[in-house]
């Protein structure tokens, strides 16, 4: 049985590779070895492919390099690099990336804590339909964190989070629905549709990375 996993996991390498994705290739072959998929669990290996992939751009990989890379597992502690490897996979679109970098800056453990920076990467995650996210930006609407408080939208923001059935943002929704005031509803409705129709909901959770959100 593990000569056919392995056949069959150098099978897909190949195909990666002759579609002129080699760093794809090079980010399942890092997660293959540090799971043990297919193939003898290895770390050390698995950091050498992710490092390459990383360099060739995949957000798969530099989402893990920079989990590996927080805790120390496998490659010495470096929380800066690992922030700057979630920055590069956040931008790609990878959601827990940039759910983490958004937690770095509202922490302020890594870098400087900056509420306007935190939001702006919670809601790149958040438009990409990732719950945490949502609410997150729902609670620095509602108190002005980073932004000037706005009760619209932190309640749409608790909206698509509790369409997820996210912990906490049914609650959310009910503080920022009482501040809304009579004139404010018909901007509600309209936003909450729209947003409703143009986010997806998703798992905070990326296809091949071994490591999502962690904490910083």
């Amino acid at each position: 049985m593990r000569t056919l996993l392995i056949i069959g996991f150098s099978l897909l390498l190949v195909a990666c590779a002759t579609a002129g994705d080699q760093a794809q290739a090079d980010a399942q072959t890092g997660i293959a070895y540090l799971r043990g998929i297919g193939v003898p669990q290895d770390t050390a290996k698995a950091v050498h492919y992710l490092e390459k992939a990383s360099a060739g751009g995949s957000a798969d990989a530099q989402l893990t390099l920079g989990y590996l890379l927080m805790k120390g597992e496998g490659v010495k502690e470096d929380t800066k690099r690992a922030l700057e490897l979630f920055r590069k996979a956040g931008v790609q679109g990878n959601v827990d990336a940039a759910y983490n970098v958004g937690l770095a800056y509202v922490r302020g453990t890594i870098v400087e804590k900056d509420d306007a920076e935190a939001l702006k990467w919670f809601r790149m995650a958040a438009e990409k339909g990732d719950a945490g996210a949502q609410y997150n930006a729902g609670v620095m609407e509602l108190h002005g964190e980073g932004t000037t408080r706005d009760p619209v939208t932190a309640y749409i923001w608790f909206t698509l989070a509790s369409d997820q059935a996210y912990q906490g943002a049914s609650e959310g929704m009910e503080v920022a629905k009482s501040l809304i005031t009579g004139d404010q509803f018909d901007r509600l409705n309209r936003e909450l549709q729209e947003m409703q129709k143009r986010i997806p909901a998703v798992k905070a959770t990326a296809t091949l990375s071994a490591a999502s959100q962690v904490p910083l």
